[in-house]
């Protein structure tokens, strides 16, 4: 992949209370790591891993630039409030990026403080692009430096059975004018345009940019009524290993959903922190 990007790398839920959170992504069926600090941000995560990928729940709970965009994108509601990129090396990535003209600055260091007994701190290289590189989508580069200390098997293990992140998708007002710009980001023809939305494939994971009236032709059932205005992250696709299980854990928990003739699993934003959730057969 172009400019040494790996993918989607995890998919990032604003949220004003982070425990509150984690109790109803629990009750969808997400094993959640243990609470994550972030020194250099002021702000705390819970997420779902999974082996390729994983979803953030983030939170602000201290000073901070980045607190402070967290906490004023929550105050609005919870919601998709960006992706991250996964980059095999941060700071080739930037070098890439200026070199094709992008004004991006320096890969920073980012450490993330796990409550987990054992003092566990988690390393990474994060890079926030402009808004021109990802455009109707927030966007930042991120290198895990820790890699190997980030999956433990329990971790992994989500009563749902779900396995990654299929596409991430966002409503804005001229899709087909945003592809010279993702081309630009993940190389040429990454960007796909049919039917005026954009697909945009970008090695691990799906980005979709559509108008807002054409959400439903990609995701039957999402709630036009309560969008926000475009350009808004508003619906995310997991891969299940079984559908029929993971419907019998949100019956269980009394979540609720619907099913289509594929036994595609389809949440609300009211049961999801303001997120259209489809679950979808790996």
């Amino acid at each position: 992949m172009a400019n040494h990007l790996t993918g989607l790398d995890h998919a990032v839920i604003a949220v004003r209370d982070l425990e509150e959170a984690a109790t109803v992504f629990e009750r969808l069926g997400f094993a959640l790591t243990p609470r994550g600090h972030h020194p250099e941000w002021g702000t705390a995560n819970r997420c779902a891993m999974f082996a390729g990928d994983y979803i953030e729940l983030l939170a602000a709970e201290d000073a901070g630039a980045e607190a402070d965009r967290v906490r004023a994108f929550a105050a609005r509601g919870d919601g998709l409030a960006g992706i991250s990129i996964g980059s095999a090396n941060g700071a080739a990535t930037a070098e890439a990026l200026r070199a094709a003209g992008l004004e991006v600055p320096m890969a920073r260091s980012l450490s993330r403080k796990l409550d987990d007994g054992k003092g566990t701190t988690l390393m990474y290289s994060e890079l926030p692009l402009p808004v021109e590189a990802t455009p109707g989508v927030p966007a930042r580069v991120v290198q895990h430096i820790t890699a190997e200390r980030e999956r433990h098997p329990q971790w992994l293990e989500h009563p749902n059975g779900a396995v990654g992140i299929t596409s991430v998708t966002a409503i804005v007002d001229e899709p087909p004018a945003l592809t010279p710009a993702w081309d630009l980001l993940f190389g040429p023809h990454a960007a796909v345009l049919t039917d005026d939305t954009v697909t945009v494939h970008t090695g691990r994971g799906l980005v979709y940019l559509t108008r807002p009236e054409e959400l439903t032709q990609l995701h039957p059932e999402a709630e036009l009524d309560e969008l926000p205005p475009p350009p808004a992250l508003v619906a995310l696709a997991v891969r299940v290993a079984d559908t029929d299980r993971a419907a019998a854990v949100l019956k269980a928990n009394r979540v609720e959903f619907s099913r289509d003739r594929e036994g595609t699993i389809r949440i609300p934003p009211s049961e999801a922190c303001g997120v259209f959730i489809e679950m979808i057969g790996a």
